[in-house]
Order: structure tokens, then sequence, then C-alpha cells
């Protein structure tokens, strides 16, 4: 692409116009700002059970929170079942679903959405969790991560749904300013926590099996026990945080009323490690969504693993700069009991011979300076970097020796890429394909993302597409080249106005047809929290800065009730993605105004796509097509500038309410073929380049 027509950055605003642009939500930079806004400061902190403002509330370290923890929620069975009250009634998790069938270490750390938290004792018969009421959590620099983008909170309600909790976020002095220099607090909103059992499975960190009773005995909910994880966006991503104070929601549990309870807490890291001439800028080359607890085989069967070496290969958009560094992101979100991988590797595939030949010797992984790393239930892992020579467009093969028989590996459902295996060895260090042997799996196991490095002085960013089959490329050519992000890097290299590079990641964040990803459980049409799969997917990315979300189909082709009801549900959850994506801010557009930083609104952009035709694959009803067809005509009508017509794109007559999918884009049986999915790319590229857009594309 030429420099005209380079993604820029959005223009920087500070904190008051902020304040404005978010009056709806929960998340302000200060009363000062609101007031500077003309908006009033939010005030939706629960009335019943609230401690007094005035009352003394306890203080903790967020890698050390014994000070706070005041409520039981887990207990061994017949053990400490009876001091455990999670929620009034004397129900508990059952620890040893936590520490045994899930691994995670009592007393120990998680990683979960990128951000390392701090976990109490299970099932001790001591105070666990923190019922929110006001608690201050300080954060202590020199033995937690105090800098970052988002806050996440592990936590859940009982009692029904926690919505509307605010609290606040200190930064240390001259850490985060208003325009005026003054120091600034931001506060926060969580607008929806989900019940401990009656909340989806689908947003859960991780679900358990057993509610354990005050009486000694155990049940096994249909939906089983679970945590969240719950993100809150920092204002300004980078500086450092002093304290968090939990929402003073209530002071004790009881039934049949909603408590807020917060197993823990943590600050997900930018993209940007070290300093000074060992400074890295991370940014996302390629990425895989985690949907599935149990990948499978062609033939509908459970893919299996013991003691093998998996080899994946990864299909890259943006290549490394002169630092040639990378790292890989591992991922056990959707599994349901720990994993350990002895050894791991990346090396660059060989361009000649192809499958799972390595053009050199692979690099050895680390993590934390270990060479094996196992990941608990629901949580993930970032790799050391190496160094590698990273070009546009390679396509990269991981290999991980897995610990042991694993009967059920989680990953991505639908991959369309082919995954080899070794015999029971470590073969990460072998170039040869030799060992290895393709396998039938549909989907991808274990491994979720890939950054590289780009210049510290110019730094670029990624573009997520999040969506269903649409981004994900269902039909699509088996090869690992061809879902809608590799079809949106060719649209860059071949456009004709172009200088044939790719200048910012492009991620795939697709997962199937039949998966929705629409807001099913916000409290509000304007959230800026957000919970999984949306943070996980998106907003844990590589220095994400634009998203681009196509999504609803699998809504509509599910609705029964009428076209306006189903369009209008679409249309809701639409609004409210677009809401979220953009309150959260890049990783490295802080604005600085004599040398302090200040609070500014260098958001994500977030684009909607139209919804493209129905299929012969997927017919829709004569209700469910008139609600596709009202869906565009919204989008099309309220977000001018920001939406990208996909629908246009792929129909018969070219619009955005044509019924029908042009023969060209079919493949025999009816199915998008490779042609559907470059035409989507190259209306991406024709828009984002044509001026058209209010913001244009934010990656780099």
């Amino acid at each position: 692409m030429t420099s005209s027509r380079r993604p820029s950055s959005r223009p920087i605003v500070a904190v008051a116009v902020v304040a404005a642009a978010l009056a709806a939500g929960s998340l302000t930079a200060t009363a000062t700002a609101h007031a500077a806004s003309g908006a009033p400061a939010p005030s939706r902190t629960a009335s019943h059970g609230a401690r007094s403002l005035s009352a003394a509330r306890p203080t903790c370290a967020i890698d050390d929170t014994r000070g706070c923890l005041d409520n039981t929620a887990t207990s061994t069975l017949t053990t400490t079942t009876g001091s455990a009250d999670a929620d009034g009634s004397g129900n508990s998790f059952d620890a040893d679903d936590l520490t045994g069938t899930a691994g995670w270490r009592s007393g120990g750390t998680v990683t979960v959405d990128g951000a390392t938290i701090s976990l109490p004792e299970f099932g001790t018969g001591a105070f666990d969790n923190m019922l929110a009421s006001g608690q201050t959590v300080t954060v202590p620099g020199s033995s937690a991560v105090d800098t970052g983008d988002a806050v996440v909170f592990l936590a859940f309600a009982t009692g029904g749904a926690v919505k509307g909790a605010t609290g606040t976020i200190t930064y240390a002095g001259n850490n985060c300013l208003d325009p005026n220099g003054g120091p600034t607090d931001q506060s926060y909103g969580l607008d929806t926590v989900p019940d401990w059992l009656s909340g989806p499975s689908s947003a859960a960190s991780i679900t358990l099996v057993h509610e354990n009773h005050r009486d000694g005995t155990r049940s096994s909910p249909s939906s089983g026990p679970k945590v969240y994880a719950v993100s809150v966006p920092l204002a300004c991503p980078g500086s450092v945080v002093s304290s968090i104070s939990l929402p003073l929601f209530g002071d004790g549990a009881q039934a049949g009323r909603p408590a807020l309870h917060v197993l823990g807490l943590g600050i997900r890291p930018t993209t940007v490690t070290g300093s000074g001439s060992g400074a890295r800028h991370w940014v996302g080359t390629w990425a895989s969504v985690q949907d599935t607890g149990s990948v499978r085989s062609s033939d509908g069967g459970t893919a299996t693993v013991g003691g093998q070496t998996l080899r994946v290969p990864a299909h890259v958009s943006i290549g490394a700069d002169s630092g040639d560094g990378a790292r890989i992101h591992l991922s056990n979100a959707m599994g349901a009991t720990p994993v350990t991988f002895d050894a791991a590797s990346v090396a660059v595939q060989d361009t000649a011979s192809a499958g799972a030949t390595a053009a050199g010797a692979p690099a050895a992984l680390t993590f934390g300076g270990s060479p094996s790393v196992t990941l608990p239930a629901g949580g993930d892992v970032t790799s050391d970097p190496v160094a590698l020579t990273v070009r546009q467009q390679a396509t990269l093969l991981v290999s991980l020796r897995v610990h042991g028989d694993v009967s059920a590996m989680p990953g991505h459902s639908v991959a369309r890429t082919p995954v080899w295996v070794s015999d029971a060895a470590d073969r990460t260090g072998d170039a040869a394909a030799t060992h290895y042997t393709r396998t039938t799996y549909t989907g991808l196991p274990y491994l979720s993302g890939i950054d590289v490095t780009t210049s510290v002085s110019n730094p670029t960013g990624s573009l997520v597409l999040y969506g269903d089959q649409s981004v994900n490329g269902d039909t699509a050519s088996a090869d690992g080249r061809h879902h809608l992000s590799d079809a949106v890097t060719d649209a860059l290299v071949n456009d004709p106005h172009g200088d044939a590079s790719v200048r910012y990641g492009v991620l795939n964040a697709g997962t199937g047809s039949s998966h929705s990803l629409l807001p099913r459980i916000t409290d509000s049409t304007t959230p800026v929290d957000a919970l999984n799969p949306l943070d996980r997917d998106v907003l844990a990315q590589g220095n994400v800065r634009t998203v681009l979300v196509s999504t609803g189909a699998a809504d509509l082709l599910d609705c029964t009730g009428s076209a306006y009801a189903c369009a209008t549900d679409v249309e809701n959850g639409l609004a409210s993605l677009g809401t979220q994506l953009s309150s959260y801010a890049t990783d490295d557009g802080q604005l600085y105004v004599d040398q302090q930083p200040v609070t500014q609104n260098s958001n994500l952009t977030a684009y909607l796509a139209t919804i493209p035709p129905f299929t012969a694959a997927h017919p829709g009803t004569a209700a469910q097509e008139a609600a596709r067809e009202q869906v565009n005509t919204y989008l099309l009508d309220n977000y001018p500038g920001q939406v990208i017509d996909f629908a246009a794109a792929v129909s018969t007559d070219g619009t955005a309410t044509s019924s029908t999918v042009k023969d060209a884009d079919l493949s025999g049986d009816g199915t998008p073929s490779d042609a559907y999915y470059a035409d989507l790319a190259g209306r991406y590229v024709t828009d984002a380049g044509s001026g058209t857009l209010i913001h244009p594309p934010n990656g780099g």
C-alpha cells in the first residue's frame, strides 16, 4: 500500500472528550471530566446491604489479598463444608475441582486472558474471596505488574447476576493527568457479573462440576459452578496504577440477594517490553480462537495425543522488523484439566518441501526460562521471545511435545488447517518431517497466537477480524492459507495502489458458523467492560488497534420470532459490541503533555460488517431473510463511515439487501468458496483505502 492509504491513528483527544463520548457507559476519568463534558457522573452502586461510605475498608496488595478476604466460597467435601458459604445458603465450590481437576494451584497464580492473578488458599475453611465492599487493593510495582491496558477481575456472583457495580482505579502521581495537569483517577463499571450457577458457560473462564453443601453432601448442577474473567479498560494504558478499589456493593452473602465475589485481579501488560536499547514492541501476526474443549478428527471422533509432538503451521501476516523477534501464545482456555508441554519450538516452514519440514533448525522456546510449562484449565501463557527472521506471509511451524496421554485437546474447532503429529517422542528440535504424519484433525489444538517485533520508534498495530464463518472460512480450502485474514493480507499485497507490503498484523478471530458472538448477558446497551469470548479473542491480542465485527447470521438463523424482533436483537448486540470495543485504548497511544501522560481517546477503531446473504448450506426462512435485510439497512443508516458492506461484496446484485450470493463465489455444493472470502477481503481493502470511513483503520 502507498503511504496515503496506510492505516493511521485516530485523533488524540483529551479526557473531557473521552468522558463526553462515553457518558452513556460506566468508564470515566474523574468527576471533573464529567463536569467538563456536561455529563453527570454515573451512580450505579447497589444500595442493598452496602456499607457506609465513611466505614473503614480493608486494604491489601494485589499479589497478597489476605487482608481483604472476607468470605469462604470453597470447601473440601465433608471436611470444611460447614464453614463455607458462598451464597448465604451454605453452598460452595468444591476445592478439589479447582486444585485437582482444573489444576488451579492453591495460593499460587493463574494467567487468564493475559493477566497473571494471585489466588487465595482453597478449601481450608478460611476466607478465600473478597465480597466486594469497597476494599482497596494496592499494586506494589516491585512484586506485581503495575502497568498495562486493562484490569482483569476473576469474579462471580451469587444470588443472581450483579449489575452496575462501580469502583475506582487510582494512578501513581503524575502518571495519568487531566488536561490541566492535575492527577486523575478513573471510575470503572462492571456492567454484569454473571451468577455462578445460572450464568452462561460460554462466557466463563472455568466451569466446574460440583457444588458442595453445608450438610456435607454435594450435587452436580447441570450448568456447573463457574468463575468469570471481566476486563476493565485502563484510560491511561502503560501508566502506573497504584491501587484499585473494589465496588461498594454489599457486606455479606445473603440468600437470594446478589453478591459480588472477587477471587483475585491482575493487570494485563501492554505489548511493549523492556526499556532503552532493550525495548521491544510486540504485535500480533497470527491468531486462532479457542472455541472447543475437544478438537475432533474428520471421522467425528475426539482427537487424542499420547506423549507425541504436535506440529502446527501458522500462516502469518506481518513480518518481524530488524529485531527479528517472535513469541507464541498457548491456551487451555476451553480445557477441563491441566496440560503440560515438555518442550516447544518454532521454525520457518521450508517453502520447497512444505508440510512439516522446517527450513532450518527450530528455535527452542522457553516459558519463564523453563523448557516446559503446565497450563491449568482456563489458563494461558506467552513464551519467552526468540530470535527468528519472520517474513510477511511466511508459514511458521510451532511444535509442542505434549506430556502423557491426553484424551481431549481444547482449541479451535473448525481450523481448515493441517496438523502433523510425531511418534511418541520429543521431535520439537527436528527440522525434517521424517517422524511426522499428517493427522485428520479438523481443529487446531492449543496454539492461540503469534507475535513479532516491530519498530519501537514507529510501531505498528494489528487488525482483528472478529466473527463467524465469514471470518473463519468454514468452507475455504483446508490448507491453512484461505481464512479471511489470509485473504486480507493477499489483498493488501496485491493492491495496485500499494507497495506489496503488509503494514499491520491481520488476526483471525473467527469461529464456526453455529456460534453466536453477540452479548447476551449485558445490563446495558453501552457496556464498556468485557467478558469472554470478546476479551480473550480480541482485546488480549497483540496491540490490537482496529476490530472488524462480522457476525449475527447464526443468531438470525436460530431466531424463530418475527423479523422485527429477530433483527432488533441482532442490532442491539452489534451496537453493544461496538461500544465495548471502542471503550478500550490502544497499547501505545498515550498522549503526553510536558512529558507527562494525559488521558486520551486513542481508542480502538471498531467497524461493523453487513451480514451476507444466507446460502444453501444454511438457508433462512422468509422472516429470517427479512430480518437480515433489516439489520443491514439499520447498519448502513446508523453507522455511516463505520460499515464494511460485506453483503454487497458477495451478493448477486451488489447490494446489502440482495437475498442471494453470486454464483462465482459458491462451490459446487452451494457453500462459500475461496473467491467468496477474497471478495470480502477486497471490500475491506477498498473501503479502508477509499477515504469513505469516518475513522481510517488504526492498524499501523
